[in-house]
């Protein structure tokens, strides 16, 4: 029996900035596989993260709602273990899911609706990363981002990350073989979704000499713009490069350069492991039947305006690579200029899956399948400024709420305290000249402000904030008092191989070309 339903693959990188991949039109990129599935595939050339932090963001993308719907407002936030997720509503639905590597989640369900957990995460699980709004930011945090990450990077034989992404590449590739084992079991074509989360290229950048070598002789371009805007203008960007150790001392040019090749190895070292999947895929007879959806958690600024890593509401932090692809009864081929965010993967893959669709006016109805999108802007019936995006900051770096809106060409970023900043990305796409004051975009930026003031009781939101912190920072010193117990997630001893029914064993580990099994495992 053949499912109708498709299998999702979906390969999530981390930090990986949709402007270095050679498909978002990066000529020094090294990514033929990520390329060529948006070579036949969709593209989203302007989808964007809905928070610019790993742990809020892949939240936020998990349930469809926004951070502070969910109240998961930094990388020290706990995620409700009774919040569904697309996880949920596809196992629902039918379908197995699993979860290999990295979703940093923060709490003691470290599941959230996957039946299958193959790794740990990279990072804790507990309330280790606390921001606190009511300290000084040069007073620093041990867990904040380090300039020396940049000053640092280059070549490495083995780091952390590296031992966690091939531990995750290997469980992947493990995991498909088990789908096709499960099947042959079954006598039928069960559909599933797996979602592969790497941590690369995050900081520190480190790649391997393999992935180094690669970039020899091409002319990775520097940052356009690396000049920092003065504090008067823009003090969130003054805030982030204190917090981070920037305001000290700034890299040389010999520095960005190398930290800039580092990462971009880092996104062919990521795209190596997509081109696997890809391959294992089509050895095991599943391509024709599965969609691949590639994306990210946030950005990178790389060295632009003096920023690094996320954090920033700027474009090479919030804009995330996006791209589908599948049979073409599905997925629409094309590229896409409707601005989307993470909150769409969900009602995508409930649309993929035929999993019963959230109900448009619920927190978690915000979102629009990304493939509903494709079709309606290619009918004509949906324009760029039809979609709204709205992307909050609420951790570190920050002592208000920052909030971003997204529509159309303008982008309006307010946070109480600080000068508003309206940038027409089509006529300035590098965002180097604030119209927010100009008498000519007056009414536009007051539309966008009304929109957000009217969305978020600003008050409200930063005293929920503020408590949250306080709460959280005194579970966390507690919980260090007397017997520890970490929330880490502890993968289950494996049952494999050859262990009681000899033959049967066999028969089940083996695939072959023809996906035939021994009907007479003893007679093999």
């Amino acid at each position: 029996m053949t499912s109708t339903r498709p299998n999702i693959v979906l390969i999530q990188a981390d930090q990986m900035a949709a402007q270095a991949l050679g498909a978002y039109g990066d000529h020094a990129a090294r990514t033929p596989h990520m390329d060529r599935l948006a070579a036949e595939g969709a593209v989203y050339d302007r989808a964007y993260c809905n928070t610019p932090l790993c742990s809020p963001s892949r939240a936020s993308m998990m349930t469809g709602q926004m951070p502070s719907d969910l109240g998961c407002y930094d990388n020290g936030d706990d995620f409700a273990a009774s919040v569904p997720t697309f996880a949920h509503r596809l196992r629902t639905a039918g379908y197995h899911t699993a979860l290999v590597g990295r979703m940093h989640f923060i709490g003691p369900d470290q599941h959230h609706g996957f039946e299958q957990r193959l790794t740990t995460d990279v990072y804790p699980a507990d309330l280790d990363m606390v921001p606190d709004w009511e300290r000084d930011l040069a007073d620093r945090l041990q867990w904040y981002h380090d300039a020396d990450s940049v000053y640092s990077a280059g070549i490495s034989t083995a780091t952390i990350q590296l031992d966690f992404d091939e531990e995750v590449e290997f469980r992947t590739l493990r995991h498909l073989n088990d789908r096709v084992r499960a099947n042959q079991a079954a006598g039928e074509e069960l559909p599933f979704l797996m979602v592969t989360s790497f941590i690369h290229p995050h900081d520190p950048y480190e790649p391997p000499q393999e992935h180094w070598d690669r970039f020899e002789g091409v002319d990775i371009p520097a940052p356009l713009h690396p000049e920092v805007p003065s504090v008067e203008a823009d003090p969130h960007t003054h805030r982030l490069r204190r917090m981070s150790g920037f305001d000290r001392r700034d890299p040389t040019a010999e520095e960005v350069a190398r930290a800039r090749r580092s990462y971009y190895a880092a996104v062919s070292y990521i795209d190596d492991k997509v081109g696997r999947i890809r391959e294992r895929l089509a050895e095991l007879g599943l391509a024709e039947n599965t969609v691949i959806i590639v994306t990210s958690d946030h950005g990178d600024m790389l060295g632009e305006k003096g920023l690094w890593y996320k954090m920033s509401p700027y474009e090479e932090s919030a804009r995330v690579p996006l791209i589908i692809h599948g049979p073409e009864h599905l997925v629409p081929r094309g590229r896409h200029a409707t601005p989307v965010s993470l909150l769409d993967l969900m009602p995508t893959l409930l649309e993929l899956s035929g999993a019963t669709p959230v109900a448009a006016d619920s927190s978690a109805g915000r979102g629009r399948s990304l493939l509903e999108t494709a079709r309606r802007e290619a009918a004509g019936e949906l324009r760029p400024e039809d979609r709204d995006v709205i992307i909050e900051y609420l951790a570190e770096g920050t002592h208000r709420p920052h909030l971003t809106l997204v529509r159309g060409q303008y982008k309006y970023i307010h946070c109480p305290g600080d000068p508003d900043q309206l940038f027409d990305l089509e006529a300035d796409p590098h965002e180097l000249r604030n119209l927010a004051a100009e008498p000519e975009h007056r009414e536009i930026a007051q539309q966008l402000h009304q929109e957000l003031t009217t969305c978020y009781d600003l008050p409200a939101l930063e005293q929920d904030v503020l408590a949250s912190q306080s709460r959280r920072r005194l579970v966390a010193e507690a919980l260090q008092h007397g017997t520890t117990r970490p929330w880490d997630f502890a993968p289950d001893p494996e049952q494999r191989y050859v262990r009681g029914d000899f033959w049967n064993a066999l028969a089940y580990g083996q695939i072959r070309p023809d996906a035939t099994v021994p009907t007479d495992p003893a007679a093999g």
